[in-house]
């Protein structure tokens, strides 16, 4: 069993049905574009925001009939996000597989996102407590202007850490954030707990976003399911990036990489060996070992259950511990 079916394991059945009701309402209720938003269900994503609203859920009094709307609107929401990002992006690979737009066109592709967007949100116009929607469009808004951001910022060397906090907190972490507070408030927590929940979700979510960004540097094709550094090749700005052209002598080097249209293989491993031996690793993991902690503080108070336990154990292991065996990047790069 590997880690990620430890964490899911006191859930796996509901998720199961939530992934049997995902692939019913794409199937008969996305059309005409079924094919490109079906291919994107099946293309090998961990549902991990359903996951967090349903152990969230399963601290309180847990009700896997007013749980399921909001781990199928979260996921359908970031289902979204995931083709716009690679529209902007104009990425070649998705989990080692094309991404919609490549496989059927940018035209498609957006209205495919938008088709998700609108799902999600009219899913849960249904259900009595309006707060869901309005918790799940502050997350949709939030996704949109990080990216906008991301967009607009492009080529502009000097970002700070804390812009790309800023940006993180709204392209991944508050998504993540609200899946734990709607999985709370859904199953009767109290308001003072939903907002803990909260907190975890938003730390877990930085964690695991700076994570990403040195796995996206370090981490090997097999695993990827592309080539890695396709953010120094994009010229995104990243942690580990940003910190690289700040403590390195040989930062214009870095700089001019991330200005170069379509740089070679060859340029991009040098780059990432260049932010390799900046330090830069080293200090990116400090910040995700720092919001894995504060996750951590969020479930101090919480009842021990199994449900805890895997919140607690995935907060270690996006903030770069090894847990049961296993580890977000290898060992020997950390």
């Amino acid at each position: 069993m590997t880690f990620v079916d430890q964490v899911v394991s006191p859930i796996k059945e509901d998720l199961d049905e939530v992934e049997e009701e995902l692939t019913y309402l794409v199937t008969t209720k996305l059309q005409p574009l079924t094919d490109s938003s079906l291919y994107l269900l099946n293309s090998g994503g961990k549902r991990l925001r359903p996951a967090l609203v349903l152990l969230s859920g399963k601290l309180f009094d847990y009700k896997l009939s007013q749980l399921k709307p909001l781990a199928i609107a979260v996921e359908l929401v970031h289902m979204a996000s995931l083709i716009h990002d690679d529209i902007i992006d104009n990425s070649s690979l998705r989990r080692g597989n094309l991404p919609v737009n490549y496989k059927w066109s940018n035209k498609v592709a957006v209205l495919s996102g938008d088709l998700l967007y609108t799902f999600a949100a009219n899913s849960l116009t249904e259900l009595e407590d309006s707060e869901y929607l309005t918790h799940l469009l502050q997350a949709a808004l939030a996704m949109t202007r990080g990216q906008a951001y991301e967009l607009v910022n492009s080529g502009d060397h000097g970002l700070s850490i804390d812009q790309y906090l800023t940006r993180v907190r709204q392209k991944t972490a508050l998504l993540m954030s609200k899946s734990c507070l709607l999985g709370a408030r859904a199953s009767g927590g109290e308001v003072g707990t939903q907002a803990k929940l909260e907190g975890y979700g938003l730390n877990a979510g930085l964690a695991f976003q700076i994570m990403d960004d040195l796995r996206d540097l370090f981490g090997t094709k097999e695993k990827l399911g592309k080539e890695p550094g396709k953010d120094l090749k994009e010229g995104v700005l990243t942690l580990p990036i940003i910190i690289a052209i700040n403590r390195s002598e040989k930062s214009s080097l870095l700089e001019r990489l991330l200005d170069k249209e379509e740089p070679s293989r060859d340029e991009i491993d040098r780059g990432i060996k260049l932010i390799q031996e900046s330090g830069a690793i080293r200090v990116a993991l400090k910040y995700s070992e720092k919001y894995g902690r504060r996750a951590l503080e969020y479930l101090s108070e919480m009842k021990n259950s199994p449900a805890r336990d895997s919140l607690v154990a995935l907060a270690r292991y996006l903030g770069g511990e090894s847990v049961q065996g296993e580890a977000f990047l290898q060992q020997e790069v950390m």
